[in-house]
């Protein structure tokens, strides 16, 4: 028998897990719920159990399923957190797509601002002047730039869709990651001004005003961040 060659071998495993997302999507199985044990999935899809192993494994990798030892495979659907490291890696990987990056956060932001005026919800608009309010306050740089990234943050996390919030979460994550270039106090006087204005608008349910500053606050912000 011809030894199975390396590519073989990955394109076999690469075809095995396809099958077993493919498997959790027909059976409609849900976080917490448990795979068919590895001999019996080696029977259905006719590979070896070592070829399930792999495949398991290659899974757990990527969030969608945990195993645990001694207990069997299990379905893993609630948490994205993974997988988004795994893209927040490959952002930091690739910095040429920063300005997507960037352009992706402004549609989110604005999406954000089009769902709160719609809901209306007081306790969001609140804690974002908490946060403005804060910002004021602190003569610290690093502090500054942390509060700026929690106000976008808290203005995606008001339209209360998990995925929006999560995805924002790596976005922040991968900004705070990289070098910042110093603002004077003018240029954050005008930030807090403008994170007002977007506040105040948002309040009025001036949709148009705000989505107007905030296109203009975030193309201004471009200017602080050092592209190596």
């Amino acid at each position: 028998m011809k030894p199975i060659e390396e590519k073989e071998r990955y394109t076999l495993s690469k075809i095995v897990s396809d099958n077993l997302r493919q498997y959790i999507i027909e059976k409609k199985l849900k976080t917490g719920e448990k795979l068919p044990a590895e001999r019996e999935l080696a029977k259905m899809m006719e590979v070896s159990r070592v070829m399930i192993r792999e495949a398991l494994r290659s899974l757990e990798s990527t969030g969608i399923i945990v195993i645990r030892h001694g207990e069997g495979a299990f379905v893993n659907t609630n948490d994205s957190s993974v997988i988004l490291n795994h893209l927040l890696y490959f952002w930091k990987l690739n910095n040429d797509k920063m300005n997507e990056l960037l352009e992706l956060r402004h549609v989110l932001e604005k999406a954000a601002i089009e769902q709160i005026i719609l809901s209306a919800k007081v306790d969001h608009l609140k804690e974002l002047e908490n946060i403005i309010d804060r910002m004021k306050e602190t003569s610290d740089t690093k502090k500054f730039q942390e509060y700026d990234i929690e106000f976008h943050s808290c203005l995606i996390k008001a339209t209360e869709n998990d995925l929006f919030a999560q995805l924002t979460d790596i976005i922040a994550e991968y900004f705070s990651s990289i070098s910042h270039s110093q603002m004077d106090q003018a240029e954050r006087n005008k930030t807090v001004n403008e994170h007002q204005l977007i506040v105040e608008a948002v309040k009025q349910k001036n949709k148009q005003l705000a989505l107007q500053i905030l296109k203009e606050h975030l193309e201004y912000s471009k200017k602080y961040i050092l592209i190596k």
